[in-house]
């Protein structure tokens, strides 16, 4: 994530009203369009951009299981959005010190 500040946004219509975070959580909850700002970098912006549009249209389809629908308004999964580069030494770096891939290479040992 970026280090500057998070922005939150509700989408009314075209229009972007920035909020609180609070705000912004219940309005995911609610099954209101988002829009939040600061992600690393505009591909990964874009990206979520284009999740957002489709967690949209589903949420539209009533006849989504509820517990599908649930995991669409949980506001965490909404905003955790991950564009992996193929080349980037960094996440490598950083993914291989994830706890779940040190037990597997300790039970291979």
């Amino acid at each position: 994530m970026s280090k500057n500040l998070p922005y939150w946004f509700i989408r009314e219509g075209e229009k972007l009203i920035q909020c609180s975070k609070a705000d912004f959580d219940q309005a995911v909850r609610e099954g209101k369009s988002v829009k939040y700002r600061t992600y690393a970098n505009k591909r990964a912006e874009r990206t979520a951009d284009l999740l957002e549009e489709s967690r949209m249209r589903l949420l539209n389809n009533p006849q989504i299981p509820t517990k599908f629908r649930q995991t669409l308004t949980d506001p965490v999964k909404v905003v955790q959005v991950q564009v992996i580069d193929v080349a980037d030494p960094e996440f490598w770096n950083k993914e291989a010190r994830n706890p779940k891939y040190q037990t597997f290479l300790n039970e291979n040992k």
